[in-house]
C-alpha cells in the first residue's frame, strides 16, 4: 500500500501508482481513464494533431508531460461547462 502523505499532491493513476511527470501513451489513457480499447491512441492521437493536447516525441515514441495532461483536462472542462451553461440558458 503507498503512502499518499510522503507524495503531498501528486496525482495518482487509477492502480494506485503515483503518476510520473512524463506519461506513456498507456499511462495517459489511464490517467484520463480512457476504456483502453484500440480507440484510445487513435484520441489521443487526434487530440495532438488537432493541437488539444500536446505531446512529446522521444525517439519513436510520445510522451505526454502530466501538467499538459492536467491543463488539457482544465480546458476540457471549462469548455464542457460553457457549453452546458449556454444549453440552459437557452431553455
Amino acid at each position: 500500500m503507498l503512502d499518499h502523505a510522503q507524495y503531498g499532491s501528486i496525482p495518482f493513476l487509477p492502480d494506485g501508482r503515483p503518476a510520473p511527470a512524463v506519461l506513456t501513451a498507456e499511462e495517459t489513457a489511464l490517467f484520463l481513464r480512457l476504456d483502453g480499447n484500440g480507440k484510445t491512441l487513435r484520441a489521443l492521437k487526434y487530440w495532438r494533431d488537432t493541437g488539444q493536447l500536446r505531446g512529446v516525441r522521444l525517439g519513436k515514441r510520445v510522451r505526454y508531460r502530466l501538467c499538459d495532461v492536467e491543463a488539457f483536462l482544465d480546458r476540457k472542462t471549462q469548455a464542457e461547462s460553457s457549453s452546458i451553461g449556454q444549453t440552459s440558458r437557452r431553455s
